[in-house]
């Protein structure tokens, strides 16, 4: 059976989650890049380039270069950690799913009165199944991870 589902309810879980981890004082950090789909706000290009900092960063999470996966951060989001190896043990703690996942895969790209927020399904090491959902800022020109969601979903190991 193929159930489809609107984009506004996952929209709204996908901002609820972003903000209410941050109001929660949680963390909220930063593949495969897809093509832009259908009906998506931002253009293949932009896409792209926001999928292409996220694999960036996951690598870099992978190889365990802190200043490198920092790097990838909103100068905002970066001075709340006193250096990268801070950030880089928040993120392990906190957003474990994201250091050497099985799987990624890119879903739907929307927009928020934030910036892009952009989806992704995650495959841990240990089979559990995640989504995440980065936010997206443009500094000076660049984008930038500002934010990371990342919520268990319930009975989907693998």
């Amino acid at each position: 059976m193929h159930v489809v589902r609107s984009a506004i309810p996952s929209l709204i879980l996908a901002l609820a989650v972003v903000a209410g981890l941050a109001v929660a004082g949680v963390p909220v950090c930063a593949a495969a890049v897809t093509p832009d789909p259908a009906g998506s706000p931002y253009d293949a290009a932009t896409t792209r380039e926001l999928q292409t900092l996220i694999t960036k960063q996951l690598d870099a999470f992978n190889r365990a270069d802190a200043p490198a996966a920092e790097s990838f951060a909103t100068p905002q989001f970066r001075d709340k950690y006193p250096d990268p190896a801070t950030f880089f043990a928040m993120v392990k703690e906190n957003y474990a799913p994201l250091f050497k996942p099985r799987s990624t895969h890119f879903e739907d790209i929307s927009d928020s009165p934030h910036g892009p927020l952009q989806k992704m399904t995650v495959v841990a090491a240990d089979g559990t199944v995640w989504t995440a959902v980065y936010i997206f800022e443009r500094i000076s020109g660049e984008w930038r991870i500002s934010g990371c969601g990342l919520m268990k979903q319930d009975g989907q190991d693998i």
